[in-house]
Formats: C-alpha cells, sequence, structure tokens
C-alpha cells in the first residue's frame, strides 16, 4: 500500500484518528451523562420483533450544547414520539449528547444506544470495525448546482461530464434549492491559460506544487491525498521526485485560490466550487477588471463523492421502525421547529441512504489505515 511520505506511518496514523474519530468534545455533558436515561433497562427490546421500549439516539453537536438548545432536544424527543405514533409505535425517545463520536460508536457497537449521527467516514469505519452491527438510515442533503441537473431531473454523477459543465462558458456555480444532493467532491483547480498541461488530470499533477489544506481536511487534504494514489502520485513535504506531488499548505480554501490567482502554486485542491465566493477574490478581481474567475480558472479532476453525515441505526432494528424513524426524521425537519433543532446539527435536510452509497468511504478508510 502507497504511503504518503509527510512524517511516514506515524502521521498518517494521527491523521486518520483525527479524521475519522474527530474527537471532539464538548464539554457541557460529560461520559457519565451521555444519557438521562438508563440505557441497561432501556436498550431493552421486544424479542420478536425487535422494538426498543426507549429508542435512545445519540449525537455529538456541531456547536456548543447550553441550557437552550437542551431544551430544544427535549422538543426533538416530542417529536419523534408523534412522528412514530403516528406510524404505530408507541414507544419513548431519549436523546443524549455524546462527548465524542468514539463514544457513540462504542455505544451503537455494544447495543446501548439505536441511533447514532454519524458522519460518513465514521459510519464507514465502524461498518469495517463492527461489520453488521450498524446500517445507514439517512443522510443529510444540501443544494444540488444546476450542472448536476439532466433533463430528466436526475442527478448527473459522472465526473468527466461534470468537469466538462464546469469549465463551459456560462458557468457560475448556481445552485437550486429544490434539488438535493447527498454528497460534495473536492476539485483540482489550475489556471485555464495552463489547461493543455493536465489532458491527463490528476495524473498530471506530478511533478508539480499544489495548495492543499490541513491534513485532517476531506476536501482540501484527504480525498485529494486518496486521488493521487488511484494516480500513483502521492504527497510529499520537500521538493518532489519521480511520482511525486509538491504539498504546499494554505490556510483556508478561498485562500488557496487567491494562490493559484496569484501565480503562487501550479494547482490547488478545494470544495466544489469555491470559485463562486466571489467577495474573498476582490483584490485579485480590482487588479484585473473584466476577467471571470470562472473562465480563469478550470477544474481538471474531481474526487470521488464525500457524503453528507449519516443518521446511522442498528442493523437488527425491526424492519418496520427502522422506515419510520426514516419518515419521522424527513417530517420533523420540513417543519420550521423541526429545522430549528437539527440546525443544531447542520442539517437541512434528509433523503433515505442506502449502505452500498458509502464503498468508497469504505475505500478510503482502508487507505488511511493499511494495517487494519
Amino acid at each position: 500500500m502507497l504511503a504518503v511520505k509527510i512524517g511516514g506511518m506515524e502521521k498518517m496514523k494521527k491523521i486518520l484518528a483525527l479524521f475519522v474519530m474527530c474527537f471532539m468534545v464538548f464539554g457541557v455533558v460529560s461520559c457519565t451523562e451521555e444519557t438521562t436515561v438508563d440505557t441497561a433497562t432501556t436498550a431493552t427490546t421486544t424479542e420478536e420483533l425487535n422494538i426498543p421500549k426507549t429508542l435512545i439516539i445519540q449525537f455529538v453537536p456541531s456547536t456548543e450544547i447550553d441550557a437552550d438548545k437542551l431544551t430544544l432536544l427535549n422538543g426533538l424527543e416530542t417529536m419523534l414520539e408523534n412522528e412514530l405514533a403516528t406510524a404505530g409505535y408507541d414507544i419513548n425517545v431519549n436523546i443524549g449528547v455524546g462527548t465524542s463520536y468514539a463514544s457513540v460508536i462504542e455505544a451503537m457497537a455494544s447495543g446501548q444506544v439505536h441511533v447514532g449521527f454519524l458522519t460518513s467516514q465514521q459510519y464507514a469505519y465502524t461498518t469495517l470495525e463492527y461489520p453488521g452491527a450498524v446500517e445507514v438510515l439517512l443522510t443529510s442533503v444540501r443544494n444540488g448546482y444546476e450542472i448536476q441537473i439532466d433533463d430528466n431531473g436526475d442527478e448527473i454523477t459522472d465526473k468527466d461530464a461534470l468537469i466538462a459543465a464546469a469549465n463551459t462558458d456560462g458557468y457560475s456555480a448556481a445552485t437550486v434549492d429544490t434539488f438535493k444532493v447527498s454528497s460534495y467532491y473536492s476539485m483540482c483547480l489550475v489556471r485555464t491559460e495552463d489547461i493543455d498541461d493536465y489532458a491527463n488530470g490528476a495524473a498530471d499533477l506530478e511533478g508539480k506544487n499544489v495548495g492543499v489544506q490541513a491534513t485532517t481536511s476531506g476536501s482540501g487534504y484527504v480525498y485529494p491525498s486518496f486521488l493521487l494514489y488511484q494516480n500513483e502520485l502521492e504527497f510529499v513535504s520537500g521538493t518532489p521526485g519521480a511520482g511525486e506531488v509538491q504539498a504546499t499548505t494554505i490556510g483556508g480554501h478561498t485562500n488557496a485560490v487567491n494562490a493559484l490567482l496569484n501565480d503562487e502554486v501550479d494547482a490547488v485542491f478545494t470544495f466544489f466550487d469555491a470559485r463562486y465566493i466571489t467577495s474573498a477574490y476582490e483584490t485579485w478581481q480590482i487588479a484585473n477588471p473584466g476577467v471571470d474567475i470562472f473562465d480563469y480558472l478550470s477544474v481538471i479532476a474531481l474526487t470521488d463523492g464525500i457524503f453528507n453525515d449519516t443518521i446511522t441505526g442498528l442493523a437488527d432494528l425491526d424492519s418496520g421502525l427502522r422506515a419510520a424513524i426514516q419518515q419521522a426524521f424527513i417530517n420533523i425537519i420540513a417543519t420550521p421547529d423541526g429545522a430549528e433543532v437539527l440546525e443544531l446539527y447542520n442539517h437541512t435536510g434528509y433523503s433515505i441512504a442506502e449502505d452500498s452509497d458509502y464503498d468508497s468511504e469504505r475505500e478510503l478508510y482502508t487507505f488511511l489505515n493499511p494495517e487494519a
């Protein structure tokens, strides 16, 4: 397995630990207070149908949880109970705040928590480390780009087609709020005047100086490093040799684009599509009046899709209950009160997910952790 040379395998292990487990601790709830009920009692299920007497849900918040936000979470419990009752499941719901993704995963693996909010990489990790323990229920969604929609209203996933569309005259990174997607991409940008040097896409980055983000950034480093691996290349910190690409760390995606605009690097990896934040490139635009940034910079490669956060359940939950939980969250986030609560997790919508959607995430995990 090809290893990233920056810092060696020990650094890669640290990267994996940071990226997969995230060790984010939000100090408002201690490890012993992850739920407000006795999980040893409430995790007991009806043996025949595996329907919990109390459905235990845990998540790690994106922001600090204060008293007001805990009140919102209590309201979400009631919303879920009402939705499940409508679907024929008269059960209690308890929502707890986990201290870390690791604690939520361990609690699910031991059957103490029935539903957890996990990132796509945490889901991939859990399915590999605890085979058969969990099954994805939902993925969060975001507004899709106009170029991602075909004439039938379906999502375009062919990366070559997306690259061509993103490099077409008149493209402006316009999104559609009625069309939702469950993943996004990292893209590699170059100056359009140099595009002939990249006829083979990412494979032609060999020997180039490429702007990246910190090694824990999904779209700014982790997924790009996997794309390089797929093209028999790797990042190095010094002068690149055969099969190598020099990684220049630049703090912030828009700063990376500015570095490319100002000829400081040959290419950059950033989220698709960082070019639309026009205010961030004002200085360059003033120095280049009448020049369209979308014409000046071109996309030469896209990584595999980076899937949004998941809502994941225990794999052995009753199938009818699983479907009811899926529909409950979809219904709730469509209401003003539900949207306000779930904004705590930066979720704005959901769609039903399939385990196979995360095959590339498992590939990435294996790449990052070859000794697992």
